[in-house]
């Protein structure tokens, strides 16, 4: 028998409590579908009240599962996930009860894989990965045809927890899931070539991330093997053909096939790689990574004027690729005006989330026109902001001419790995950039001093700066410019 707590909620009326818990199921769900969520939260309360064991067990989960959406619609996130493991555990108690009536407890099964489905969101949105991954399985256990829990698994594994093998065969489960013609799939996407698309390229970034230099065994015949890199490149070559307007594969496909045509990330690529990492950018970059790029790249502006004290006070500061502002607040108190640029508009609005009030305007668009629409520049930051250039003319090009007389630059650029300038060195002396596996660009030294030149920078201090932040835990080498710009001469 179930055993349900009775009783009259605070706030309820005697006609409410009167209504069986289907009608406080259908009174919920219509104020929920009209955003009237407290109203919603309540007449779910009220039903799992008035549950009794003539209640089917489909009503009583449908409560338990609505009120948990409810109450993470408002942030309650505590709430939602009691709510949502009390429907997962009314199933587990009660399932059997149902007897020899299959397509029953099918159906409710299915719905304590959506109350499972639900709790790993709220995890993941919290950042408890594991909790969140035990829930994302735990819904495809119970529901194998759950295609979105697995694909939610996969991404928890790869970009939380650094199990990219795991993440791997997340991946290929729920690809196999939409493209099989057995059974059709719980809640298949509207788009499925989109879905299939980003699926792929998440293949390719998991293997490509996680096996370099390892062979990989076939899916069909487990006995061959090839290198894992050409099965990366077959994933992403798939996403594209699914979808050509997937950026980020053409991208990671590029990085991976040495692509020398390639000059510069495209800002579609940029825009979306930003807009979905927005929330976790400055935790991950930080905090996991180790990254310290903004802070060194002041300390070396410093250094250019013997001292913190020194540097004097600039009228127009432009940080180009602001993200969270992470180096615009390193130069806010040598800025009378300091303009934030960035593609993403998704963490230009956490930017003023963690840090309200730093910029006095923000730019959502390309540092290439804004440079040229902000004339004159007295100040130009660019914290890693050009690492999705390979060709830096053009944006030098255009810093040239949106910088006044006497204006600086302070940039930061990452560098190959010493082995890889060793190897680069013996192979193409003459290198400039190298697009990387990360699908960033590395540049030479001596290729940005060349192009410094040729737009009237003249260099004024260069620094290596080693360990900026890691990567797969090494250190990535990085180097630091600032340069001044020389008075234009007249024709």
């Amino acid at each position: 028998l179930l055993v349900f707590a009775f009783g009259i909620a605070r706030g309820a009326t005697l006609d409410e409590t009167s209504l069986s818990s289907t009608e406080l199921l259908e009174l919920g769900d219509k104020a929920f579908g009209t955003n009237d969520v407290a109203s919603a939260i309540q007449q779910y309360k009220l039903g799992i009240e008035s549950l009794s064991d003539e209640i089917p067990l489909q009503v009583a989960l449908s409560l338990y599962t609505h009120l948990g959406s409810a109450q993470s619609h408002l942030g309650d996130n505590e709430e939602a996930v009691a709510a949502y493991r009390r429907a997962i555990l009314l199933h587990s108690d009660t399932v059997d009860s149902l007897g020899d009536d299959e397509d029953a407890k099918r159906d409710v099964t299915n719905q304590a894989a959506q109350a499972a489905y639900y709790l790993g969101m709220v995890h993941q949105n919290t950042n408890n990965f594991e909790q969140s991954a035990d829930a994302y399985a735990l819904a495809n256990s119970l529901d194998p045809l759950h295609w979105a829990s697995v694909a939610n698994l996969g991404a928890v594994l790869q970009d939380d927890m650094n199990q990219h093998a795991d993440a791997l065969a997340a991946y290929n489960k729920a690809y196999e899931i939409l493209t099989q013609k057995d059974a059709e799939p719980t809640d298949p996407p509207e788009d499925l070539r989109a879905v299939l698309s980003q699926l792929q390229y998440r293949t390719g970034l998991a293997i490509s991330s996680g096996m370099k230099g390892k062979k990989c065994a076939l899916q069909d015949d487990p006995t061959k093997s090839v290198p894992c890199e050409e099965m990366a490149k077959h994933a992403l070559s798939l996403a594209i053909q699914y979808d050509s307007s997937n950026e980020k594969a053409k991208h990671m496909l590029a990085s991976l096939t040495a692509d020398g045509t390639m000059s510069r990330a495209t800002n579609e690529y940029v825009t979306e790689l930003f807009n979905g990492y927005a929330k976790k950018f400055e935790r991950s970059l930080v905090d996991e990574l180790g990254y310290n790029g903004f802070e060194r790249i002041r300390r070396g502006f410093d250094r250019v004027f013997g001292g913190s004290d020194k540097v004097p006070l600039f009228e127009i500061v432009i940080d180009a690729g602001s993200g969270t502002g992470l180096a615009g607040e390193e130069f806010r108190n040598v800025s009378k005006t300091l303009i934030g640029v960035d593609l993403s508009d998704s963490i230009i609005e956490e930017g003023k989330t963690l840090r309200p009030d730093l910029y006095d305007d923000l730019v959502v668009g390309d540092v290439v026109e804004t440079f040229r629409e902000r004339k004159p520049i007295n100040l130009i930051i660019a914290s890693d902001s050009y690492i999705y250039f390979g060709d830096l003319v053009p944006v030098f090009e255009a810093m040239q001419e949106g910088l006044g007389d006497g204006g600086y630059v302070a940039l930061s650029l990452e560098n190959v790995s010493a082995e890889s300038e060793l190897s680069l060195m013996e192979v193409k002396p003459d290198w400039r950039w190298q697009l990387t596996p990360s699908g960033r660009f590395a540049h030479r030294k001596e290729y940005v001093e060349t192009v410094a030149e040729q737009h009237s920078m003249e260099m004024v201090r260069y620094e290596t700066l080693d360990a900026f932040r890691h990567e797969k835990g090494e250190g990535v080498r990085g180097h630091l410019f600032v340069m001044r710009k020389a008075q234009d001469k007249e024709l």
